[in-house]
């Protein structure tokens, strides 16, 4: 299968912990396990795609520290193709992840580090070939530059929108796909009701909106018909990058040129089967292992 896709957005080392419940302030919890991993929101849904058998370039930026080494080499070893900057001045971005073995669901705490400002103009070399430019919110400054670019060499421009600030208002308007969660884009809309969501969301630029729910699934619109698709029932381990892997999902299904309903449903697939693993990188699913839960969940869509 072909197919491009360059992502401009923050890459960063999760360090996870496995606690049986949350602490409670001023206490404290055992912890089962703990893992090191690399994550973030592009980052992770590049490696998405990379293990699907798509063509991936992450652009973005790193500290000149251990941490940033760590990034590099592991977006090597995962086939994405880099084209970053080193910074000297600002450590590279860092995770603090607590994930509570009951339930799955975890808490996080963030250092951006040097993950704000690209400080470069965007290498307009790098959207040739590309099919799609996935963006998270992060380094602004060439994000913007690279979505306005799209336009004109026909590139759809896709978000993950985590934020509601003027400055991703700003760049929703160059945005062909908005993927934000529920949270987000009630924000954004300022309306409580989905569809209502859905509708403004549409207005201010996208043609495809979802907004992702969790357990209780996700919402779509384009071409002005509502899509539902219901959340995959599994036994959870860790939601850590789930709307990552959607995005990735999402993304892998627009390539392959399917409808809304199915790629909704197979970024459904693709996340569920994440969250039966721990940690937003090292639980992405490769080809050959969503084939087979495909198989299991008896869903008519194909990888190859």
């Amino acid at each position: 299968m072909g197919g491009y896709v360059l992502g401009i957005g923050v890459s960063v080392v999760d360090i996870i912990g496995r606690v049986y419940g949350f602490p409670e302030p001023d206490s404290y919890s055992l912890l089962l396990d703990y893992d090191r991993q690399v994550g973030g929101t592009v980052s992770n849904a590049l490696v998405a795609l990379s293990r699907l058998g798509i063509k991936t370039r992450w652009l973005g930026k790193v500290g000149d520290d251990e941490f940033g080494r760590i990034i590099l080499e592991d977006m090597r070893r995962e086939g994405v193709e880099l084209e970053v900057d080193i910074d000297g001045e600002n450590p590279s971005p860092l995770s603090i992840i607590i994930v509570d073995s009951q339930t799955g669901a975890r808490s996080i705490c963030y250092r951006p580090g040097c993950s704000f400002a690209y400080g470069n103009d965007f290498p307009a070399a790098a959207l040739e070939n590309a099919d799609i430019l996935h963006l998270d919110g992060f380094f602004l400054d060439a994000a913007a530059q690279a979505a306005r670019q799209c336009r004109s060499v026909g590139v759809k421009v896709s978000l993950d929108a985590e934020n509601s600030s003027p400055e991703l208002l700003e760049l929703i308007k160059d945005v062909d796909i908005l993927i934000p969660n529920l949270g987000v884009a009630r924000a954004i809309a300022g309306e409580y009701d989905v569809e209502d969501c859905l509708k403004k969301l549409s207005e201010l630029g996208p043609g495809t909106v979802v907004i992702t729910g969790g357990s209780e699934g996700s919402w779509g619109y384009e071409g002005g018909r509502f899509t539902r698709v219901e959340a995959l029932r599994v036994d959870a381990v860790d939601t850590t990058g789930c709307g990552d892997a959607y995005h990735g999902g999402f993304l892998f299904g627009e390539l392959k040129g399917w409808d809304l309903e199915s790629r909704m449903l197979f970024a459904s697939a693709y996340s569920a089967l994440k969250a039966t693993r721990l940690g937003g990188r090292l639980g992405l699913p490769d080809r050959e292992e969503m084939r087979e839960f495909l198989r299991e969940k008896k869903l008519d869509l194909s990888v190859d």
